[in-house]
């Protein structure tokens, strides 16, 4: 129990360090077993909590539940560390409370101009005292979200030899808040009783709230790597996500006037707007209505937030920040030079889009 206790304490020390970071991901963004590409960002604990349970059979019928912990957060703009906490894992038996510490990191990303999500992932799992490692690679087609991974541990479920495996899944969006998922894994030389693992399920973003929820069944247990990689019985299970904004707590509130560090970008407010072409973005069901915003250079975007809270229009790179901004009112920006500028809302860093100013005009681009 001290034990236990010494590792809650030294985990949620390392996931409260500061630092800047990417932004995190929903569960509509990824499936039930594959934790996908995210990554947490500076002043954000991202918390993740994943209950399962299984039903024995007749006569008895108990009910046994397994919940996993997700906890982690940015040391620089693209590297994340945490831990995953397993109870009542049967990972290895005499390890009912199964640690994994991680740190991930996120080189590529699609919203920068690479052609997939790439993240990089290694940590150490505690109960089978192996070294885990775990490569993803992820690609949006439209409304359909591909994700593959390869993972390799040094000693895997407390074994004494390296093992490998390899999982698949997608995620297809219906709506802007509902998508259903599913992925299916194995174990490279996998022995007869290590069944696939496998999971689907049905993925929604709550409106008028960051946070996300799925309903899914999967033959897995604990999430941890490890834990992902091998089936066992069918369980039954949710998956809530909690981004928790530390600088809501500490900032005591924020101006509405915006801001760019960039003298090549020009901040505009309330009606006065630039010449030229303007572009209209509606911040509404926190979210932002274009994914990508295609101008030509030149061009005014102008943000409207018609939710009943605060947003912003922040630069992943710091190169522009509009402050918080109230229900109601709007934010310029006028961008004269080509280029890609990946941006987020700091309240609630799930939030995304792109302005992409390309060297022609976009006739067919959002207006």
């Amino acid at each position: 129990m001290n034990t236990n206790r010494g590792l809650l304490v030294l985990a949620l020390t390392v996931v409260m360090a500061p630092g800047p970071g990417v932004l995190a991901q929903s569960v509509a963004a990824r499936t039930p077993n594959l934790q996908g590409t995210w990554t947490a960002p500076k002043g954000v604990v991202q918390f993740n909590f994943l209950h399962r349970f299984s039903i024995s059979d007749a006569p008895f019928r108990k009910v046994t539940n397994t919940p996993t912990f997700h906890v982690g957060t940015g040391l620089t703009q693209s590297l994340m560390v945490g831990f995953t906490y397993g109870s009542n894992s049967a990972l290895v038996p005499a390890f009912p409370n199964e640690w994994e510490f991680f740190a991930r990191v996120r080189p590529l990303t699609q919203a920068t101009g690479a052609p997939l999500d790439l993240s990089i992932q290694g940590g150490y799992n505690v109960a089978s005292e192996s070294v885990d490692g775990e490569v993803v690679a992820a690609r949006a087609l439209g409304r359909l979200r591909l994700l593959g991974v390869a993972r390799a541990f040094s000693a895997a479920y407390a074994g004494e030899d390296a093992r490998y495996a390899v999982a698949a899944g997608a995620s297809l969006s219906l709506t802007r808040n509902i998508s259903v998922g599913g992925d299916w894994g194995t174990l490279i030389n996998r022995e007869d009783d290590e069944p696939y693992a496998w999971s689907a399920g049905l993925q929604m973003g709550v409106p008028f709230t960051p946070h996300s929820f799925s309903i899914h069944a999967s033959n897995v247990g604990t999430a941890s790597l490890e834990g992902a990689s091998r089936g066992q019985r069918t369980r039954w299970g949710f998956e809530y996500t909690i981004p928790i904004t530390l600088r809501r707590f500490t900032s005591g509130g924020a101006s509405t006037a915006g801001a760019s560090a960039d003298p090549m970008l020009t901040p505009t407010f309330q009606n006065v707007l630039a010449s030229g072409d303007t572009v209209f973005v509606e911040i509404q069901e926190f979210g932002f209505s274009e994914s990508e915003i295609e101008i030509a250079p030149g061009t005014t975007v102008v943000w409207t937030n018609r939710d009943p809270v605060r947003h912003s229009v922040t630069s992943d790179g710091g190169r522009f920040h509009s402050g918080l901004i109230d229900p109601g009112a709007v934010y310029a920006l006028t961008f004269p030079n080509p280029g890609v500028f990946p941006f987020h809302c700091t309240p609630h860093p799930e939030m995304t889009s792109t302005v992409l100013v390309s060297r022609e005009p976009d006739t067919n681009g959002p207006r």
